[in-house]
């Protein structure tokens, strides 16, 4: 998505949760999705993302419009985060 709307002024920043054990693990995955954008590590415990955040885990995905609104779309269970759902918002947002 960063690839297809860059241009369009999407700004996409990937924040890893992982622990640093798994940090070669994390990078590696990043790699293969050719994930050229910025990608952060959060390092706090767990139980202050969760918190923070208001999520049951990963992956949740925030979308900002030019105002810095946000959405968020969280895993509910077994749900995965609607890519399709994600994309619609953000070329809805582009277009403002």
């Amino acid at each position: 998505m960063h690839d297809k709307y860059v241009t369009k002024g999407l700004v996409a920043i990937s924040v890893s949760l992982d622990e640093p054990d798994d940090r070669g693990k994390a990078e590696k995955f990043l790699v293969e999705k050719k994930a050229t954008f910025t990608n952060l590590w959060l390092d706090e415990p767990q139980d202050f993302w969760l918190k923070k955040f208001d999520i049951s885990g990963p992956p949740c995905v925030y979308v900002f419009d030019r105002r810095g609104k946000w959405t968020a779309f969280k895993t509910e269970g077994a749900k995965d985060v609607s890519y399709a759902e994600i994309e619609k918002l953000v070329v809805k947002l582009l277009a403002e």
